[in-house]
């Protein structure tokens, strides 16, 4: 991933200023276009989908709540025939072959039937079954037996059932007579008109749905309202389909009748509840294209401009490359790009003015580099001269001077270190030996010296002359001041977590803690240590350098720390 947003930012800064600009308009200007534009169809179909979904379910409950009421009418219906203590009795009649019965059917039963009829005109037929003997009176009364292959022949219990035949047109309610031998001796049965009962759903409901009226798995009632296209896709199948799965792409609703527990469903496709709005969102996007195609002219001939002008400048730059100082480029814009050129003409003038200058500055380099070739020579002549004198030393068997002589040349090989500020630990350690058996002579070997360093660092990096300074001090502060006693001075060099830790320690007089602290600032009189700890702060940073622990009567320890860096060379 940082791999493939590198080569983005590098291709970037490849391109041209003019190509440039145009990604930037793209990138900052046309997206967030798109992206507004994206998000304002989202929220508008959002709000007009949830505001056509509320409407939907209140036109929904509504349509079921009027299929329950009429319903619940029939039912009532049922209520008041099948417990009617009149129609009870002429059933019940042991004389029904009598005139009086026959009287009291036309008088009192027929009327009573036929009122239903007259003011309920969805009732097809209304019928008494009984078991038993009974003599048949037209529709209204007749015999168990000439029903027995209807499911409901046998029924016996108090409940209402409705049973729907789309073929036949019927709408059913079925059930027992209550007061004929306690359910037993006879059924009601009420025929709807099964077109007339399920008008109002047609009528109620508006738009491009599936509505549907359903026990369980088992169709009742289908109406597929103005939908063209999406026809077969809006049968019950689907509706059962989309409820089960929590469909995206349908709204789909349900209702539970409270009379019977028939279920009332609708199913509407998404898709349909937003084509009103479409004439709207066409008008903004054509809005949005127009407005996005200006403000890509314009970014074009701005950039187009500002690219003209860079690469005039571009120009005149190219030609003071090939050498043509004189070359200069008006200007008259007070822009970024116009302090630029001015920029570059002011350059160019000082470039001019500074040519005579550098000329004469590298006459008076030339002068340094003879002057340095001289001091180059110099320690030459002294190592020649040292070494003559360790010769005559050597005939006339003088063996201290011979020592003192190789010692001091030593030293000052290591020290001048051919100009270089870098050496090996096992360089420096060298160079203050060869300063030790100096001093140990000058002291009369008045004290000793140890060397305690490990050998994996002696091949690691060091700045050059970072001990001498350290064990000068041990001897002029510590070791000098010492009335009684043999000194000590003590030379440690360990690794420690990639660090190097360098010591110096003596068993001279020591000093109290604030004038130890004071040693490596600028209030101390001393160089050398200073000098040191400086060194260490330009080289490796300000994390690195010295540190000093001392106690007065029993010396003093110096360290030194810097980064574990093995010698290139």
């Amino acid at each position: 991933m940082a791999a493939l947003w590198t080569g983005i930012k590098r291709k970037f800064a490849d391109m041209k200023v003019h190509r440039k600009l145009v990604a930037v308009y793209l990138i900052t200007g046309l997206l967030p276009m798109c992206i507004m534009f994206t998000i304002f169809y989202t929220q508008i179909r959002q709000v007009l989908m949830d505001r056509e979904i509320k409407n939907l379910q209140g036109a929904f409950q509504q349509t079921a709540d009027a299929l329950d009421t009429q319903l619940a009418l029939y039912q009532s219906m049922s209520d008041y025939l099948a417990f009617n203590q009149t129609i009870v009795r002429i059933v019940k009649s042991e004389n029904q072959n009598s005139y009086d019965a026959y009287e009291r059917i036309v008088k009192e039963f027929d009327p009573l039937m036929d009122s239903l009829s007259y003011f309920y005109p969805d009732v097809v037929q209304t019928t008494v079954y009984v078991r038993g003997s009974v003599i048949p009176h037209g529709e209204y009364l007749r015999s168990i037996e000439e029903v027995t292959e209807e499911p409901w022949s046998d029924l016996t219990d108090n409940a209402i059932h409705w049973y729907a035949d789309q073929e036949e047109n019927l709408v059913s309610l079925v059930r027992s007579m209550p007061y004929l031998d306690g359910g037993q001796g006879g059924v009601l049965y009420i025929a709807l008109d099964y077109s007339k009962l399920f008008a109002s759903m047609e009528l109620a409901m508006d738009g491009d749905l599936g509505l549907f009226v359903y026990d369980g798995e088992q169709l009742v009632y289908e109406t597929i309202q103005n939908v063209r296209e999406q026809k077969a896709e809006l049968h019950f199948e689907t509706f059962l389909e989309e409820k089960q799965k929590d469909s995206k792409e349908y709204v789909t609703l349900e209702h539970a009748l409270l009379q019977n527990g028939w279920q009332v469903g609708c199913c509407m496709p998404k898709n349909q509840m937003v084509s009103p709005m479409q004439p709207i969102l066409l008008l903004v996007l054509v809005i949005w294209v127009i407005c996005a195609v200006l403000s890509f002219l314009i970014i074009m001939i701005f950039a187009g401009n500002m690219s003209v002008r860079i690469r005039n400048l571009s120009h005149v730059m190219a030609e003071v490359e090939k050498g043509d100082l004189e070359a200069e480029l008006p200007v008259t814009e007070q822009d970024e790009i116009g302090d630029l050129t001015r920029g570059f003409n002011h350059m160019l003038s000082e470039i001019r003015q500074l040519i005579q200058e550098v000329y004469e500055s590298r006459i008076r380099q030339k002068q340094y580099e003879m002057t340095a070739l001289r001091a180059q020579i110099n320690p030459h002549f002294l190592y020649n001269s040292l070494s003559l004198i360790n010769w005559k030393a050597l005939e006339i068997d003088a063996n201290e001077i011979s020592k003192a002589t190789l010692a001091l040349s030593r030293y000052y090989r290591t020290s001048l270190n051919k100009g270089k500020n870098m050496m090996t630990i096992r360089e420096e350690l060298d160079n203050v030996r060869a300063y030790l058996e100096i001093q140990e002579m000058f002291h009369d070997y008045g004290f000793d010296v140890v060397t305690d360093v490990s050998e994996e660092i002696l091949e690691l990096e060091t700045l050059n002359l970072i001990l001498q300074p350290l064990t000068e001090n041990a001897i002029v502060h510590g070791i000098d001041r010492m009335r009684s006693g043999r000194g000590k001075i003590t030379i440690l060099g360990r690794l420690e977590k990639e660090e190097v830790v360098l010591c110096v320690e003596d068993n001279g007089v020591g000093m109290p803690p604030q004038k130890a602290q004071e040693i490596l600032t600028s209030r101390s009189t001393g160089y050398g240590v200073k000098n040191v700890n400086s060194r260490s702060h330009l080289q490796y940073g300000d994390a690195y350098g010295l540190s000093v622990e001392s106690k007065e009567g029993e010396g003093t320890r110096i360290t030194v720390r810097f980064p574990a860096v093995k010698r290139d060379d």
